[in-house]
């Protein structure tokens, strides 16, 4: 104990005591209390705070003296203006996507200039539809037909599958329904790509009746052929994953990653028309009518 009496601590704490009383004495000769000044000094800057912000809002408001009708009226004409202010936003937005459409098919169209394009937005989605078509919001009001080619700016998408006067259902380009003339830029190696059922679930595409020997190796770019006329040449595809073994008989096939995420895209361009398109080559057939011998062409 003795020590302790000696020890700084006990200086320390001999000294504080004497503080507080002398700010004890001093609050209470000036008419406050030690215990409310404290608590006066923490408080008076939130204080300070809450009345800025309250006069600043009766100052825009003016609220004194509103009867309940005029209160319900205000807020209604806020509503009003919130609701007007949301339309201008979405048109914005609307006005934006399309000056951004029109961007790219600027740019598309600058590189295939034979090639006409219509510019369309996807609408909705089938969720069963395990290929992952889509609808769009362009139709035969606009030139689309059964048949069209749809790409993006990255490429090959699908074909218009089915064309209503607005609107349109896009197969893609992973269905199995889907057959496109393709190339490889590289060694020319041509064949046709298609989609399934289990290359779908990963995003990928097959590149078949490639030759047992084919030179075709992974990293290669895979465009369309033109063969047909069904699709505008030189569309890209997608890159080459690997060449397996085709089940079936010595010829190999390649797996493709196409260059559009076919699973989210958003705004895409129908190719209503390009050189050649629907044309077919010339078949000649024998007229079997026993009253006539000549060849009819078609």
């Amino acid at each position: 104990m003795r020590d302790f009496l000696k020890s700084s601590s006990f200086k320390v704490l001999i000294i504080t005591v004497v503080v507080l009383l002398g700010l004890i004495l001093y609050t209470a000769t000036a008419g406050g209390s030690f215990l409310g000044s404290l608590l006066g000094f923490s408080s008076a800057p939130m204080q300070g705070v809450t009345a800025a912000v309250t006069e600043n809002v009766t100052e825009f408001l003016d609220l004194d003296g509103l009867s309940k009708g005029q209160m319900r009226s205000l807020v209604n004409d806020l509503l009003d203006r919130n609701a007007q202010l949301e339309q201008q936003l979405a048109e914005f937005e609307n006005t934006k996507q399309e000056n951004e459409q029109l961007k790219t098919q600027l740019s598309i169209t600058s590189q295939r200039p034979e090639n006409q394009l219509v510019s369309a937005s996807v609408i909705g989605r089938d969720p069963n539809d395990v290929f992952y078509g889509f609808s769009i919001d362009k139709g035969t009001l606009e030139g689309v037909a059964v048949g069209d080619p749809v790409i993006s700016s990255r490429g090959l998408v699908g074909v218009v599958s089915q064309a209503y006067a607005t609107t349109s259902l896009v197969s893609c380009l992973l269905s199995e329904d889907v057959k496109v003339a393709a190339v490889c830029v590289d060694t020319r190696e041509s064949g046709t790509v298609t989609g399934s059922v289990s290359l779908a679930a990963s995003g990928l595409l097959r590149l078949s009746y490639l030759s047992g020997n084919t030179q075709v190796q992974p990293g290669e770019v895979i465009v369309t052929s033109g063969a047909g006329n069904a699709y505008p040449k030189d569309i890209l595809i997608g890159e080459v994953q690997r060449v397996e073994k085709s089940e079936n008989d010595a010829s190999r096939y390649a797996v493709i990653r196409p260059s559009e995420d076919l699973q989210h895209i958003r705004d895409v361009f129908v190719i209503v028309d390009f050189p050649g398109k629907g044309e077919e080559t010339a078949r000649i057939e024998v007229n079997t009518d026993p009253g006539g011998g000549e060849d009819t062409e078609q």
